[in-house]
């Protein structure tokens, strides 16, 4: 996984696919923040899901997660995603808790930065 070093290179959201959502949805906030809602409100529940899935199986998610990040610009998370999903066959069960925290972490930043752009977020 990277290093903290690593993570300024990538933004936690990507603005120009924060824009482009918002236009390609009418500029619409309800529907924006629905969006959002519904990919916070999954990841969550992949998170949980990976706690108890085998090897095989905790690839997939990560991969899904991957591809579910990238297209709402959770840049960070999706790189996060990826480099686990690389790796699922290697971990072990406190590997994949660690890598669960690290994955929650970035999701808190996302949300964060979400917040920041599309208030209020409840």
């Amino acid at each position: 996984m990277k290093s903290a070093g690593d993570e300024s290179q990538q933004h936690v959201l990507d603005r120009h696919v924060f824009e482009e959502l918002f236009a390609a949805l009418g500029n619409d906030t309800t529907r924006v923040r629905n969006v959002y809602r519904k990919f916070l409100d999954s990841t969550n529940a992949r998170l949980e899901e990976v706690r108890h899935q085998s090897v095989t199986d905790s690839a997939a998610t990560f991969h899904a997660l991957k591809g579910s990040a990238s297209m709402v610009g959770a840049n960070r998370l999706a790189e996060l995603a990826a480099e686990l999903q690389q790796a699922a066959p290697r971990l072990d069960y406190e590997t994949k808790v660690s890598a669960i925290h690290a994955l929650q972490s970035q999701l808190a930043l996302f949300r964060a930065e979400l917040e920041s752009v599309l208030p209020p977020f409840a």
